[in-house]
């Protein structure tokens, strides 16, 4: 378990709070929980498949990747410019590369990344250990947090290489996501798309997500001017209609 939680957060994991309780497990630990060596070992069998390349999926934290694999970070963030900024500059969120790499970075923030398979990789165990120097080509970050009071799985971003995008791996990642999420109790997955990225929205749609309740919606300006957000905030529901209610529901080791 993390030994630098606030005050706050020893608290909140006494009192059995899921959110933090979660978030205070080390990347191992976390591995081991809810995302279980079968499932990362098919993935990256089908992952060969479809891409034809020598690829590994690694699981890590951002704390992690800061501290040993910077240039693993700046790729991912190389990634996200050259998708993304021109979205970001035409909308009211405009575009900070310092803000976004301070927000790839945040404490909870985790990563499925998509990398160069190194021949000592044992594909028997979740891969927590980047490796050295390897190609990165894809990765999702996430973050399990509470939004609006709910407990939420939140994608931050997905990106791909163009060598290995429309090849179902976009749809992968975002199942292994999912995965960790209703493994964990979670209510729900969240992510945020910008509307001029049309291709993206109708991807999300096909995915099962659809528009929140919690999305922002038209402002009437002073001036009378309507103002349409940029962006709609998206979610695919975790939870059927049979499920406990979260407190009556026991928390899934995985």
């Amino acid at each position: 378990m993390n030994g630098r939680l606030s005050k706050a957060q020893r608290q909140a994991i006494e009192r059995g709070k899921l959110v933090e309780t979660l978030n205070a497990l080390d990347i191992a630990a976390f591995a081991g929980r809810f995302s279980d060596s079968t499932t990362f070992s098919e993935a990256e069998k089908n992952l060969i498949a479809k891409t034809g390349k020598n690829l590994v999926i690694l699981l890590q934290s951002a704390s992690a990747l800061r501290r040993d694999r910077k240039d693993l970070l700046e790729a991912c963030f190389s990634l996200i410019e050259k998708s993304s900024a021109d979205d970001y500059k035409a909308s009211e969120i405009k575009w900070s590369p310092a803000s976004k790499r301070k927000e790839m970075v945040l404490p909870d923030m985790k990563y499925l990344i998509v990398s160069e398979r190194e021949d000592t990789h044992n594909s028997e165990s979740v891969n927590t250990q980047p490796v050295a120097g390897s190609r990165m080509y894809g990765f999702v970050s996430f973050m399990i947090t509470y939004e609006d009071s709910h407990e939420v799985m939140y994608v931050y971003e997905i990106h791909l290489d163009v060598s290995l995008r429309s090849q179902g791996v976009g749809t992968m990642l975002m199942q292994m996501v999912e995965s960790v999420g209703q493994k964990a109790g979670l209510e729900k997955c969240m992510l945020t798309v910008f509307k001029t990225n049309q291709k993206a929205l109708r991807w999300y749609e096909h995915c099962g997500y659809g528009i929140d309740d919690f999305s922002p919606g038209p402002r009437l300006l002073r001036n009378g001017t309507i103002k349409e957000p940029t962006y709609l905030i998206l979610s695919k529901s975790f939870k059927r209609p049979s499920d406990p209610k979260p407190s009556e529901a026991p928390l899934n080791d995985g």
